[in-house]
């Protein structure tokens, strides 16, 4: 490679083979010197992208990038000949790589000699480290960086190298203060306190250094005017060490004299005692970041790191320790507590750690808190969970040790005004659908773990198309907990990703003990968590074990509805339970308190502790109760806000019931089992039904429903007959007709006996639509004008019956008619506010739009449509949607997206056991036939693979890409949902 000289301490310079390089551009800079400041690491392109575009970066970023790339490999390479690699500045996977030496670049000199000069003076060499140190801080020559000043995203990096910078300078002092050069610099001291004045290191060593040059006057003077600006602008003392001084100038102590200028003076030890990580640190790049950076922010002296037992707080404490310990003049010393008992036992566990054991007769916290008292240095106290009654001790050693940082590593903070709390979240997971290609899925950091340690089970283990998706699901199962991901990856040796994967959803627990070298309370699941259960309080227990009963992220309301506070009692009417309770489980890392996007108050478990809470909860006196109160709970916000689905507010009705669907769930399960209530398992179904339909998820549902209504239950027909016709239309949606007919029949029946006029009038519709299905068309088009004329139909019946006629004109082939009716069953569920229905009424008239000719009218008509229910967030009848577009690609020539979305629709179909109608499957089949013919069979077979391959919702943005408008035309169809006049009296929405 070619000679390189980069300057970026100041003013940015480059020299290239000896000559000066001009680098002109201000976007041109700022690429090089943001991969300057993170020389020898491979920089992403995205990273790259927001640095250059600072938070206003455009669509396209890489073609620009690539730009500015190959501008600068000209500039540091100009002899490298064309079409050879640049070595230089080299292309990674996703990014960036700025190969420098030491001498290359000023920022890694900066470095070495820094590292040099410490090296140096603990070596006893002061006037070798002196120098090292003053060449360090003298590669400053002006802001470091300087085209990067205004980029946020790159500011801590930059206020870490300042941080570096004047903690190299402070310590340059401290050197020539031990050297006897106090002469020398007190005018550089008086500059450093101008320009920081808030450090109070450097007010020490100016107050020092003015005693030592016999300006014992000007000292006292400094003094002062430390305690001013302290007060004045942040209205604190000055620290301990700061007040001391001052008294020890007063009594002229001669403690304060200047030290023999030797130059090879021994200096007292550094300590190093930190554990050796068996196994690299993945995956915690930014927190091992933010918590070395909590450091550096003004006054923080302790941070302790929080999280659920397996979350990796006592790895990334020996990472974060090892590159904080570089500043620490005097080490890093690292406690493991886990193996104590008592509170009293912490201080004489320091002391042995501090080499001051052997001190018998001493008080072990005076003792370490009188050798510390001197020292920069780090204490790591890990595992302090058990050991809450010791905070004492940690308050005492802050106290009396001004230079003294400590990090503590425990499932919950210590409760001190001094602390910083950094709560260790899982590792980051990658999103479940769509799933990430598998470069990409290897850098997602649940994942990399995954691999990293599988590869020491099976050598040759990493993510690859077949089991992408697998590994995906398994890293979300085990909520991104390290332990777990290491406890699983130990089992890949014996079981192959699937197997696992199936075992694990059955019980977490299948994940046995692998490693030897583990504490006991970390080599299983279980035992992680039993080791917080177990320092919980009675009452914190019985919460915690009522907790189990819940399948998801209970609301806090939903918590006081269900759990008892206290053994034998209930919250009073209104009152949750206690707030007390959910903080100290919280405060133990067993749960999580937070608030969703719709401001509700929710608490959160990972799966491993929910599923310990689950096998707790049967262990209660009375399981049974709890469930039950789970179960009644649920009933009531389904029979609230069911029938809001229909209506003005169902995409708020269906946001608060998909919330809650895995409970809701649970409900229906324990009311359908043994112990259950069939008085609630009616009313569940009667309740839910529809939004099942909605999401077109009800494969279990429909199931437990037909289960339920074949035992012919003995019910009130109020609650009976909307089970019933729940039951049916979920039947029908699966394409079980006959079964629908049947329970239809029964629904008719129960709603007429109960004297239930709109449930007659809509069950008489659903008939109607059977047996259009049936392709009776004399029966279904009588009982839909029958259902029409009823005159308690609501709205939504009449519309549905319309919706039958048009079809029946449509299949036909009577387009006029169809396009008549089609247009008014879209201007009569506007103002329902019913976005399905909505959609399913555009769906139509876009159909009969296709066959009357009008191809881009049609199109339109399916966007708006697939806007109605992409709004709601259901996907029940999506696939509808798409198969029509396809239709219309097909009629305009656009076959192979046409061909994508039929392969994605059938294949969703098949997935979820969804049948297309005898007519609609002739329909589609003709548009394959034509989408086939047009494209020939390799075209074909080619692009109905990559369709079958994409999910639904992958299929739904791909149309939504290609999505063509007529630009001015009242045919950009946005979704309309027209409420009704203020004066009017809104209908009834619901169908009974």
């Amino acid at each position: 490679m070619s000679a390189l000289w980069i300057r970026a301490l100041g003013p940015l310079e480059v020299v290239a083979d000896g000559a000066p390089v001009p680098v002109g551009s201000g976007k041109l800079r700022i690429v090089l010197e943001t991969l300057a400041l993170r020389a020898n690491s491979m920089v992403s392109a995205d990273f790259l992208a927001e640095a250059v575009w600072d938070g206003r970066t455009p669509a396209q970023p890489g073609p620009q990038l690539q730009v500015y790339v190959a501008n600068l490999r000209r500039l540091l390479e100009p002899d490298r000949r064309k079409g050879v690699a640049s070595r230089r500045l080299e292309s990674r996977p996703g990014g960036y790589l700025l190969t420098v030496a030491e001498d290359e670049l000023d920022l890694l000199q900066f470095r070495e000699h820094v590292a040099a000069g410490e090296s140096a003076v603990q070596a006893g060499d002061l006037s070798g480290g002196a120098e090292r140190l003053r060449q360090a801080v003298e590669l400053f020559t002006g802001p470091a960086f300087p085209d990067l000043a205004d980029v946020e995203l790159l500011g801590p990096d930059l206020d870490a190298l300042e941080e570096a910078r004047l903690d190299a300078h402070q310590d340059l002092i401290d050197v020539e203060l031990a050297l006897g050069r106090h002469g020398a610099v007190v005018g550089e001291l008086q500059r450093l306190v101008q320009q920081h004045p808030y450090r109070e290191r450097l007010w020490a060593s100016l107050v020092l250094a003015l005693y030592r040059s016999d300006r014992q006057a000007d000292a006292l003077a400094a003094c002062r005017e430390a305690r001013s600006i302290f007060a004045a602008e942040l209205g604190i003392d000055p620290g301990a060490r700061l007040r001391e001084l001052e008294t020890l100038v007063l009594r002229q102590d001669a403690s304060l004299a200047a030290p023999a200028a030797d130059g090879h003076r021994r200096i007292r030890q550094r300590l190093n005692n930190l554990p050796a990580g068996l196994t690299p640190l993945v995956g915690r790049d930014t927190e091992l970041g933010e918590v070395c950076s909590l450091y550096r922010s003004e006054g923080c002296r302790l941070v302790t790191v929080t999280g659920p037992g397996g979350t990796g707080k006592t790895r990334l404490a020996m990472a974060a320790a090892s590159q904080l310990g570089e500043r620490m003049a005097d080490g890093v010393g690292w406690v493991n507590l886990a193996p104590l008992t008592q509170a009293q036992q912490v201080p004489g566990a320091i002391a042995a750690t501090l080499g001051l054991e052997d001190r018998a007769g001493d008080d072990p916290l005076k003792t370490a808190s009188r050798f510390l008292r001197a020292r920069r240095l780090l204490l790591v106290l890990d595992n302090f969970e058990h050991l809450e009654d010791a905070w004492p001790t940690v308050l005492d050693m802050l106290t009396a040790a001004p230079e003294l940082r400590i990090l503590t590593t425990s499932r919950r903070r210590l409760g001190l005004r001094a602390e910083y709390e950094y709560e260790l979240a899982p590792l980051a997971l990658p999103p479940l659908d769509p799933p990430l290609p598998p470069k990409q899925l290897r850098e997602v950091p649940a994942v990399k773990l995954l691999v990293t340690r599988g590869r020491a089970a099976r050598p040759h283990f990493d993510v690859d198309q077949g089991n992408a998706r697998v590994l995906t699901r398994l890293c979300h199962l085990l909520d991104g907990l390290p332990l777990a991901i290491e406890l699983a990856a130990a089992q890949l040796r014996d079981r192959g990703e699937a197997a696992l994967l199936d075992d694990l959803e059955v019980s977490l627990a299948a994940l046995p003990a692998a490693f030897r070298d583990l504490p006991d309370r970390q080599r299983t699941l279980t035992a992680t968590i039993a080791w917080s259960y177990d320092l919980l309080e009675p009452a914190e227990r019985l919460l915690f074990d009522q907790l189990g009963v819940f399948a998801a992220d209970p609301t806090e309301t939903a918590v006081g509805a269900v759990c008892e506070g206290k053994a034998g009692t209930r919250p009073a009417h209104g009152e949750l339970v206690s707030d007390e309770l959910l903080s100290a489980l919280a405060r133990h890392s067993l749960l999580r308190r937070y608030t969703d996007a719709a401001g509700e108050r929710r608490v959160s478990m990972l799966h491993s502790i929910r599923e310990f809470a689950r096998e707790r909860l049967c262990l209660l006196e009375n399981p049974a109760a709890v469930r039950r109160r789970h179960a009644l709970h649920y009933l009531g916000m389904a029979e609230r806000i069911g029938p809001r689905l229909w209506g003005q507010d169902q995409v708020e009705a269906f946001r608060i019931l998909h919330a809650e669907a895995p409970d809701l769930r649970g409900a229906l399960l324990w009311a359908t089992g043994p112990d259950g209530s069939t008085d609630v398992a009616l009313r569940l179904v009667g309740s839910l039904w529809h939004y099942w339909e909605l999401t077109g998820d009800l494969a279990e549902q429909h199931r437990i429903a037909v289960d339920l209504m074949e035992e012919m239950p003995n019910a009130a027909l109020a609650t009976l007959a909307p089970a019933l016709s729940g039951t049916a239309t979920l039947c029908w949606t699966v394409g079980r007709y006959d079964q629908a007919a049947h329970f239809h029949r029964r629904a008719l029946q129960a709603f007429q006996s109960a004297g239930n006029g709109p449930g007659v009038a809509w069950s008489t519709m659903c008939l109607a639509t059977q047996a259009a299905q049936q392709d009776d068309t004399v029966t279904a088009r009588k009982l839909a004008v029958e259902a029409l004329s009823m005159p308690h139909a609501r709205p939504l019946t009449r519309v549905a019956a319309l919706i039958i006629l048009g079809l029946l004109a449509f299949y036909s082939g009577d387009i006029a008619l169809a396009l008549d009716l089609n247009r008014e069953c879209v201007e009569r569920a506007r103002p329902l506010g019913d976005r399905a229905l909505l959609g399913n009424t555009l769906l139509n008239l876009a159909d009969a739009t296709e066959r009357d000719g009008d191809y881009d009218e049609a199109e339109q008509l399916l966007y708006e449509a697939l806007g109605a229910v992409l709004e709601l967030g259901g996907q029940g009848n999506v696939v509808a949607f798409l198969e029509s577009l396809a239709g219309v690609y097909t009629a305009q020539h656009r076959v192979e997206r046409a061909i994508r979305v039929l392969a994605a629709a059938a294949a969703y179909r098949t997935d979820r056991g969804f049948p297309l109608s005898a007519a609609e499957r002739r329909r589609i089949d003709a548009i394959i036939d034509k989408a086939r013919a047009e494209a020939g069979p390799i075209r074909f077979g080619l692009a109905w693979a990559a369709g079958n391959a994409l999910t639904l919702a992958q299929a739904v943005q791909e149309v939504q890409r290609g999505r063509r408008t007529r630009s001015g035309s009242i045919t950009d169809h946005q979704l309309q949902i027209s409420a009704p006049p203020a004066h009017e009296s809104v209908p009834n929405p619901a169908p009974w």
